[in-house]
């Protein structure tokens, strides 16, 4: 759809709670990192642990995010955290990749991205970050966060991916709504400098007990692409090894179903 990312540019990835946003971000780290780029990632709502955790259950596939995060290992678990570890150490260096989970405001925000120099930059989530000055309305200090990030991209010469939250309309537009773009909190503040838009969309959060809401399928929704095609894809979803597939008949195919 967007033709990859380009630097100078921004990129918007929405979706509510529980939908699978951040766990598509750690897996788009993932592939930046495994293909020499170099990335930074704002962790504004979990802390560096839970997202390290992530990193270790995705990049295993064989641990479990349940059982990291308990502590519960047998022998073969616990060998298997250990070779793992050793290849985040190695594969997540610093020279490579660095997080950050303790920074509120956008000053401080871009002082680490000059200090860094990342190829890519992804926020996780723009509704935490204080702006560089006060509004007396939330919608225009959005704005003001997004500008500020549009000419940091450009002037730092780095792709940035912003994760946003949504609004509660679309949780009431009745049965098999599905996230549009004036679904964005705050929208057109968002939305117009924004190059690409996505959604994650779980079907499974909403109806459960649906057939067709199947748990291990997820869609991501192209709403805005400006230098190419709007359009959806479903994925495969493993929400315990923190995995997102390519395509639902890959995920059957790796996990033999």
């Amino acid at each position: 759809w967007s033709g990859g990312f380009t630097k100078g540019e921004i990129s918007i990835v929405g979706g509510r709670p529980g939908h699978g946003k951040t766990t598509f971000l750690i897996n788009l780290v993932a592939n930046l990192i495994s293909d020499g780029h170099k990335v930074i990632l704002f962790n504004r709502e979990l802390p560096n642990t839970e997202v390290a955790k992530k990193l270790l259950v995705l990049e295993s596939g064989k641990l479990s995010y349940r059982m990291v995060r308990t502590g519960v290992f047998d022998k073969t678990g616990e060998d298997e955290l250990k070779n793992v570890s050793q290849l985040l150490i190695k594969k997540y260096s610093p020279e490579k990749f660095v997080m950050f989970d303790k920074i509120r405001d956008f000053r401080q925000t871009e002082v680490e991205i000059r200090k860094f120099q990342p190829d890519v930059v992804i926020d996780d989530y723009i509704q935490l970050i204080k702006p560089s000055q006060s509004w007396d309305q939330r919608r225009l200090e959005l704005e003001s966060i997004c500008m500020d990030y549009k000419w940091l991209a450009k002037t730092s010469n780095c792709a940035v991916v912003l994760a946003s939250q949504l609004n509660r309309g679309l949780e009431m537009r009745g049965s098999n709504a599905e996230p549009s773009l004036m679904d964005l909190a705050e929208s057109g503040a968002i939305e117009q400098v924004a190059e690409n838009v996505w959604f994650t969309y779980y079907k499974h959060k909403v109806y459960p007990n649906q057939a067709a809401a199947h748990p291990n399928k997820i869609k991501l929704v192209a709403k805005k692409v400006r230098y190419g095609e709007t359009g959806e894809t479903l994925l495969g979803y493993d929400g315990d090894k923190c995995k997102i597939y390519s395509s639902f008949n890959e995920y059957k195919r790796v996990n033999k179903e």
